[in-house]
């Protein structure tokens, strides 16, 4: 009989169905073909062991389910009149005549170039890109800073990549990495993410300490990692 289970994970809630057999002598997880994720294990397997496995691949579980729900969404075509989110406010994009460059203007958010290349979609998305990932490095440092002289921490080396599973993460030597695409989240929520990954200077770990360190300083973060969980499939570019 299926039992449901649902974990929660950074981009979002992982619903998925424990399945018993006597024939089986490993434990396997299977995501189908319209997303449902199942996870097949031996008669004398607990269900404890069994969500316990499923943690353990949670990254590799939310990579496939990804690309799942990525095919749900629309792809981009980076063309006049498509949404494009920053910082929480949506904004209309706008392919105009000029000097090449990418910026916001009142409620637009505008690709300049040469008129020959409007409909040069790879050099359209890559201008995009530059310029997200440019204004993530400059508000995510400028955050950073905020934060840390609050909280009293050090910080190694920050960097911001496109992450596939992960909106931020902090190695052992506390060096910092972020997911650019966290700059299209509202700043109360972009914070959360800051505050997460200082929190685990002190804290490795996920457990009650850390949740009550982070709360101190991000009383809401229970709505921010509730919004990244709803949201964060539509955080693309």
């Amino acid at each position: 009989m299926k039992k449901q289970n649902i974990l929660k994970t950074e981009y979002f809630d992982i619903e998925y169905n424990i399945i018993k057999s006597p024939k089986r002598k490993t434990m396997s997880i299977i995501i189908s073909e319209d997303g449902e994720v199942i996870v097949r294990i031996p008669n004398w397997i607990s269900n404890y062991e069994a969500k316990k496995f499923v943690f353990n691949k949670r990254e590799w579980i939310v990579s496939k389910l990804m690309i799942f729900k990525k095919q749900k969404i629309p792809e981009r075509k980076y063309v006049s009149g498509e949404k494009f989110l920053y910082l929480g406010k949506t904004y209309t994009l706008m392919i105009m005549e000029g000097n090449y460059g990418v910026g916001i203007l009142d409620d637009f958010l505008y690709i300049s170039l040469k008129k020959d290349f409007f409909d040069n979609y790879d050099l359209k998305r890559n201008m995009v890109i530059k310029w997200y990932k440019n204004q993530a490095k400059k508000i995510i440092n400028e955050r950073l800073e905020y934060y840390s002289k609050i909280m009293k921490l050090q910080y190694g080396k920050v960097f911001i990549r496109d992450q596939k599973t992960r909106w931020g993460s902090c190695s052992g030597k506390n060096n910092l990495s972020f997911n650019y695409k966290i700059i299209m989240a509202p700043k109360r929520k972009l914070d959360y993410i800051i505050v997460h990954e200082l929190a685990h200077i002190i804290y490795k770990h996920h457990q009650k300490s850390f949740w009550n360190y982070v709360e101190k300083y991000c009383e809401d973060y229970q709505e921010s990692r509730k919004w990244f969980r709803e949201n964060g499939r539509y955080l693309i570019l």
